[in-house]
């Protein structure tokens, strides 16, 4: 008999808090003290599987190109030519700035692709965001209007909370032996539950453009790493890695981060592309088990050859 362990399961998680956040969104704003310690406790189990130690370049720069340069690339180019309300571009700017989910090793995992790769480049990735997060933010946020404009100290200071006190927590926490998932998925609901609560209205009224936007950082951006990948001639598990890197940003840590730097309203790209990376994910689950398909008849009509040929 088939078992799904829905605890374990952070596609439903996701989709689970972030329809009761449409649902029911009222106690949501009193729950907002919770962001940080549910990102702190969700980030550190996260990153306890992960060595960190620095990694060989050649193996790690790929990946976190395609996060860094690529996709956020993408992010601060389409933002603010598509979006006119403030909040909102600050908050893909937060996305922008933020690393790659750290769910993309398990993702990668899952949908049978380069492992070592993955691990690589969240690596360098997590390292590089130390630097990269509070410097891309202050750049692009330091200017905003109406009271918006934020400096380098409060953005180091989230990196601090929200980055490194985590980096270092997670070289302990993986000792006591709790099953990460459950932390991890813990706070994952908390923080979506939260953003999206307090964006409920927002999110309907303000829904094409960052919609737009949405599709485009997640299922536009990462066909076309795949696509570039193949004509490149990269095998399919490389390829695999890096359309995930090409897609995921770490939704979490942008929401609570937009939402305490600017305000609920700049929580709402990350509460949309919560919607828009998991239908993508279960868009390569999908195109991963037609190409197991593929492979498994292939090897069973070569199995059949074999046989008859003896």
């Amino acid at each position: 008999m088939l078992r799904i362990d829905l605890h374990r399961n952070t596609a439903f998680i996701l989709t689970a808090a972030a329809a009761l956040g449409l649902l029911f969104p009222a106690p949501a704003r009193g729950l907002e003290p919770l962001l940080i310690p549910a990102l702190f406790l969700m980030m550190a189990f996260s990153l306890a599987g992960i060595d960190l130690d620095l990694p060989p370049m050649r193996g790690a720069v790929a990946g976190f190109l395609a996060n860094y340069l690529f996709l956020s690339g993408l992010i601060l180019s389409i933002a603010p030519a598509v979006l006119e309300a403030e909040a909102l571009v600050l908050g893909f700017v937060v996305m922008a700035a933020v690393p790659p989910a750290v769910a993309v090793i398990p993702l990668t995992r899952l949908l049978a692709g380069d492992v070592r790769l993955a691990l690589y480049s969240e690596a360098l990735s997590y390292i590089a965001s130390i630097v990269l997060m509070p410097s891309i933010i202050y750049i692009f946020a330091r200017d905003a209007g109406d009271g918006a404009g934020v400096g380098l100290g409060e953005t180091a200071k989230i990196v601090l909370l929200l980055i490194l006190l985590p980096i270092l927590a997670s070289r302990y926490v993986g000792r006591l032996g709790i099953d990460p998932a459950h932390p991890i998925n813990a706070g994952l609901f908390a923080v979506t539950y939260i953003v999206v609560g307090q964006n409920s209205g927002a999110i309907s009224g303000e829904a094409a453009g960052v919609l737009f936007i949405a599709i485009a950082r997640t299922f536009v951006s990462g066909a076309a790493v795949y696509a570039a990948a193949a004509f490149a001639g990269v095998e399919a598990p490389q390829r695999i890695a890096l359309t995930l890197f090409a897609s995921f940003k770490n939704l979490g840590l942008a929401a609570a981060v937009a939402l305490l730097l600017f305000g609920p309203r700049a929580g709402v790209p990350a509460a949309v592309c919560i919607f828009t990376e998991t239908a993508f994910y279960i868009l390569l689950s999908a195109l991963a088990g037609r190409r197991k398909g593929r492979e498994a008849s292939k090897d069973g009509a070569r199995t059949r050859r074999s046989r008859l040929g003896t």
